[in-house]
């Protein structure tokens, strides 16, 4: 890989650790392509190398029904299963891009994402010396299969992490929206109380009086997820 200098890049899009030249390019055309409103680029506010929950996203791009998670790769390691489906969870749909030089990562999202991804679908791709910048497909809950795959999906304080960011997650009514599920087949809202130890799942169209609390119970949910009988189909509510 040749070796190049940025000149005149803004702190704000710098990581607080060692970052090379060749990630750092991508923010920065990121950044660019927005202020010239030249493609890829999207409406609304961008945030670089800021939390949101327990992750720190290259940028965030806050807009107008749609946030975007995108996450530029050259070389490090990457969660590719965990951090998608921390965007997912939080209400983003995510964008992986990696630089041209760097097909042994893009190979290990694939092996990561393919069981739950449904094609067709393209992973993005960047090239400094080329000025090229392609985002590719965004991963959404239309494309992604989201199994629940332990408790942990339920609390709170979890899905929220230690340092929250920007990560929040919407009252409803006397309780905490979890999202959408598909619960044993229907389709159903967890509402949980702060520690996600009792629920109440209200069904499309029913109004969140109309369904109790205790239902289903922790055990239940418990061994309906231990059956693969659970999955996410949306976010977790917010506020906005």
């Amino acid at each position: 890989m040749r070796e190049f200098e940025i000149w005149g890049c803004p702190d704000r899009l710098r990581s607080a650790g060692n970052e090379s030249p060749e990630h750092l390019w991508a923010k920065f055309a990121l950044d660019r392509r927005k202020r010239e409103k030249r493609d890829p680029w999207f409406p609304g506010e961008y945030r670089f190398e800021r939390t949101v929950a327990d992750r720190v996203p290259d940028c965030m791009i806050l807009g107008e029904g749609v946030n975007r998670w995108i996450e530029f790769v050259a070389g490090s390691e990457q969660p590719y299963r965990e951090k998608t489906r921390e965007a997912l969870r939080l209400g983003f749909v995510m964008y992986w891009v990696f630089h041209k030089d760097h097909d042994d990562q893009r190979r290990a999202a694939r092996q990561a994402l393919d069981p739950e991804l449904a094609e067709p679908f393209e992973l993005g791709v960047y090239d400094p010396w080329g000025d090229v910048l392609e985002l590719g497909t965004p991963i959404t809950y239309k494309n992604y299969e989201f199994p629940v795959e332990s408790m942990a999906e339920f609390r709170p304080k979890l899905i929220l992490g230690y340092r929250a960011g920007a990560a929040r997650i919407g009252r409803l009514d006397d309780g905490l929206d979890l999202g959408m599920f598909e619960i044993a087949g229907c389709q159903r809202r967890l509402i949980t109380n702060g520690y996600g130890s009792h629920f109440r799942a209200i069904a499309p169209n029913q109004k969140v009086e109309e369904a109790p609390w205790g239902w289903p119970t922790r055990d239940g949910l418990k061994r309906l997820v231990e059956a693969g009988r659970v999955r996410r189909l949306g976010p977790v509510g917010s506020d906005d």
